[in-house]
């Protein structure tokens, strides 16, 4: 008995405890941010309130569910630039949501089809695995639209609903971006890192090459990089100034990369402080072009400083501050003469054509995750239109919000979304027994709203809230008891189907994602060969050489970031995730070479002569990538490095065959990096 209590006893201290750490977590880190999180979420509320009383004088009640889509919209919008192109997608891609649900809604057969073909349309036109949400907006206005089919019979009604959300949504957007001068914040951040850059290299001037120098200048790579794929991704900047992401990205990659091959052992004092100061005042003269200004005189002092670089006696140095100013002068060359638009296909535009073709196969996360979308919204709206049950397309409303790229993230949707429904549905009970006036209903209801997007989405108050509103005004038509029923009924039913879909069909666990980055991480190695064969006959501009290594570089971060966060509790588990960190290592490593022979290249650093050993070489080493091999098409290319004359671009080639090697005796000790993909079961069982 009295060890009953004592096991009763301690397992209440253990939830008195974590319930402590939660709140002391929450006081210390969440309650200080309560402001600025309410301030930013005043605009939101705004204009759902606005676009709530625009639609229901005109429209009615009945026509208010695609607020909400746009409010997505909205938020994802209101802080970023917004060219003219996409106030034009805005009504492009609502009236093809439209179009679709209108004929998903004729018969079963048109609903199976056509959820099917949006559900890839949407998710491979929007949507990527390091921006995995976009697909949402329009994807949940097309479901949206489908919810109630008899109000697809008048179009031009709907269509005028269309237009008046999409102008409503572009002057809001057009007014927030003046507000906030949306244009010139993505590129404040880009101000900020150039400074950082310079600062790093006054501190290696300073101080020499430290760990922290090298911690900050890999920082940087990252968050350049990412960026950099932000802005291109989201078309959040100016497209003249697109281009500028990607060349200051490459050009803190590169520093990252020639700092790293200074030494490896940390340096007290720096050979040659003067010209580091000279290079650090250098970059933030350069970051001018920024703003159109100073290029031509940033090209003339950084001529100028790789003329005097060639007095710097030490070898290492010397090559960095000479790559250093090339780069520079690079970036500043770009920046003043933007690439030409050739009728032919570009070289970017083939890049591009290579990775959308990655996405049709198995190992994709676009063809996984649209087949597990287009599964739920096939079942889930047919079954919607077929039963004739008052508000059973809550049934495809619900299984879609619970629906998430990530399967774990779906998991946890289930169980945050379960506990927020419940709460809400007693809440909105409580709230009916008051028996309050309609005016007074409809100011809680907007009450609501703020709530629901204050939060962050999937979260259990997030969804308490967004149950609240939608069970409230539900309950106007139809009572709140069968509301909450159907509600809790949806709900049960969603859940069961996301969860056989998404633990049976296509399953994508964080291995099998970070298994296909590996394997795609091989998969651009080959094609950047490509691109590099190309760039012996034809100009490869800045742009292109900097947006193929961007997407190498977003692969080879989150897979470094799953590798980092493997366990190392036995020393068998710590042995392999020091081999498999090593593999992602010497993986990246080739990448650095091969990038510095881009810039070679570029540069013209070796005669006509030489071209077609380096093309042979350059093809050996594009078979050997997909799949990895070292041995056979690499040792025919060891013959041909020997008989180069130019000692750069040979050294930089033995370096990447050294790396080869080093790579594939570290890859000996996982195979399971460069074999297939797991098996369907094991994929199966992965997911938590």
């Amino acid at each position: 008995m009295a060890d009953g209590c004592k096991g009763k006893g301690g397992k209440l201290a253990a939830r008195v405890e974590r319930l402590e750490s939660a709140w002391s977590t929450w006081r210390t880190g969440a309650l200080p941010k309560l402001p600025a999180k309410l301030f930013s979420v005043i605009p939101i509320s705004i204009f759902f309130i606005v676009l709530f009383w625009v639609i229901v004088p005109i429209f009615g009640i009945r026509h208010v569910m695609p607020v909400s889509c746009y409010t997505v919209l909205f938020r994802m919008r209101y802080r970023k630039y917004s060219p003219p192109s996409q106030y034009l997608r805005f009504f492009v891609m609502s009236f093809i949501a439209l179009g679709a649900a209108r004929v998903a809604t004729l018969n079963w057969v048109t609903s199976i089809v056509v959820n099917i073909v949006m559900s890839f349309m949407f998710v491979f036109m929007r949507s990527s695995q390091f921006n995995p949400r976009r697909y949402i907006p329009y994807t949940m206005l097309f479901v949206f639209f489908q919810l109630r089919p008899q109000l697809l019979d008048d179009m031009a009604l709907e269509a005028a609903l269309v237009v008046a959300c999409c102008t409503t949504l572009s002057v809001a957007i057009a007014v927030m971006n003046i507000v906030t001068k949306a244009g010139r914040a993505n590129l404040a951040k880009l101000h900020g890192m150039v400074e950082r850059l310079a600062d790093a290299l006054d501190h290696m001037a300073d101080v020499g090459i430290t760990a922290g120098t090298r911690k900050e200048l890999l920082s940087l790579r990252s968050d350049y990089s990412k960026l950099a794929y932000t802005v291109r991704e989201n078309a959040s900047v100016q497209p003249a100034v697109a281009n500028l992401y990607d060349m200051f990205a490459m050009l803190a990659q590169r520093t990252a990369y020639l700092v790293g091959r200074l030494g490896c052992r940390e340096q007290a004092t720096c050979p040659h402080p003067p010209y580091l100061h000279e290079l650090a005042d250098l970059t933030r003269q350069a970051g001018g072009v920024l703003d159109k200004k100073g290029g031509d005189e940033a090209a003339a002092r950084a001529q100028a400083l790789l003329a005097k670089a060639d007095t710097i006696d030490n070898e290492r140095y010397r090559l960095f501050f000479r790559s250093y100013l090339h780069m520079i002068l690079l970036v500043l060359r770009d920046a003043r003469h933007p690439r030409s638009h050739a009728w032919r296909v570009s070289p970017l535009t083939r890049l591009r054509l290579m990775s959308f073709r990655k996405h049709l196969t198995l190992d994709s996360f676009e063809l996984r995750f649209a087949v597990r979308c287009a599964a739920v919204l096939a079942i889930t709206c047919t079954t919607s239109l077929l039963s004739p049950v008052n508000h059973l397309y809550w049934f495809p409303l619900t299984s879609f919000m619970l629906l998430r790229p990530s399967p774990n993230e779906t998991i946890r949707r289930m169980r945050s979304r379960t506990v927020g429904t419940v709460l809400g549905c007693l809440v909105v009970h409580v709230i009916s027994m008051l028996k309050l006036p309609l005016a007074a209903v409809i100011v809680v209801d907007m009450l609501f709203v703020a709530g629901r997007f204050m939060g962050t989405p999937g979260s259990a108050p997030t969804s308490f809230f967004g149950t609240a509103y939608a069970i409230s005004m539900a309950s106007m038509s139809i009572g709140d008891h069968y509301a909450i029923r159907m509600r809790l009924i949806c709900l049960a039913a969603g859940v069961l189907l996301v969860f056989v879909i998404n633990r049976l069909v296509m399953p994508t666990s964080d291995r099998t994602l970070f298994l296909a980055n590996v394997h795609e991480g091989f998969g651009l190695i080959a094609r950047y060969w490509g691109l590099l064969r190309f760039a012996l006959h034809e100009r490869v501009d800045a742009v292109t050489s900097s947006e193929a290594l961007l997407h190498i570089q977003m692969i080879h971060t989150q897979a470094m970031a799953y590798a980092r966060a493997l366990p190392e509790d036995t020393p068998a588990e710590r042995e392999q995730r020091k081999d498999i960190v090593r593999v992602l290592f010497c993986q990246w490593g080739l990448v650095c070479e091969m990038e510095q022979l881009s810039f070679l290249i570029r540069l013209h650093a070796f005669g006509a002569d030489t071209c077609p050993k380096l093309e042979q070489f350059m093809q050996a080493a594009q078979e050997s990538c997909d799949p990895f091999v070292v041995d056979g098409p690499l040792d025919a290319a060891k013959e041909l490095v020997a008989g180069i004359a130019e000692e750069d671009l040979r050294y930089v080639l033995e370096q990447y065959l050294k790396r080869a090697d080093t790579l594939a005796a570290a890859a000996a000790k996982v195979p399971e990096l460069v074999s297939g993909r797991p098996g369907y079961r094991e994929e199966v069982a992965e997911v938590k």
